[in-house]
């Protein structure tokens, strides 16, 4: 039985998006979950659970969120993330957040990167 307000997806049960993010390089392939559930009624600050893959060579491209925060959680690969042009090394079990208002980008993917990535609108 399903509860009115619980919703259980399996990633695996979702349609994959092939595109280019911001600009970036390659097609990056990612899934989402619970998308802008304020546009579907309900109460949420969340703009969307996201599960991403980046083939080697992909990148996000440059770009900066006003009014959100963006947190990622890296599953498995390995790459860098440039945050306010500071270029970090991230990998499996990394934990990023990028704030409202900074710039940032994923480059140099080396081996494959599979990410979660969680959008939720912050209050000015």
């Amino acid at each position: 039985m399903r509860h009115k307000k619980i919703k259980v997806i399996n990633i695996s049960e979702l349609r994959p998006k092939y595109f280019s993010p911001h600009g970036g390089k390659g097609k990056v392939m990612m899934k989402f979950a619970h998308s802008r559930l304020k546009d579907k009624g309900l109460k949420s600050t969340w703009n969307f659970f996201g599960y991403a893959e980046f083939p080697v060579g992909s990148t996000a491209g440059l770009h900066t969120h006003e009014d959100t925060d963006e947190w990622f959680f890296v599953l498995s690969g390995k790459a860098d993330i440039v945050i306010d042009n500071i270029k970090l090394p991230i990998k499996r079990g990394d934990v990023v957040l990028t704030k409202s208002g900074s710039s940032h980008d994923i480059i140099n993917v080396t081996k494959k990167l599979i990410f979660i990535a969680i959008e939720i609108e912050i209050k000015k």
